[in-house]
């Protein structure tokens, strides 16, 4: 994805912990890969229901966007565009919160 195709929405500055990036490193996945997917509406592996509030929030311009993508055996990585559309941020299930600074969605 390049700045000409945007995706469905802007992802605003993206984040990654170093969790993620190494869980990344060892399975052989590009971060940028799992944005670009996240960007285009492939929410990997949410619930019908969490698609349900991707689309709604992608058609209103405001609401949080989730993806999840199993990459490494039963790993996940997860990756929450915030409200604002200001920040995405890509981490493993358990540090999403910790990256917001400690707010919940």
């Amino acid at each position: 994805m390049d700045k000409e195709d945007p995706g469905l929405f802007p992802l605003g500055r993206k984040v990654a912990s170093k969790n993620a990036l190494a869980v990344l490193g060892e399975a052989g996945v590009e971060p940028g890969r799992l944005f670009e997917r996240h960007a285009g509406g492939d929410w990997g592996v949410i619930e019908g229901k969490s698609w349900y509030l991707n689309r709604m929030a992608i058609d209103s311009g405001y609401g949080c966007v989730a993806s999840a993508y199993t990459v490494l055996g039963d790993v996940r990585v997860v990756i929450l565009t915030q409200p604002d559309r200001g920040n995405t941020l890509m981490a493993l299930p358990g540090e999403i919160e910790r990256l917001q600074g400690g707010q919940s969605r």
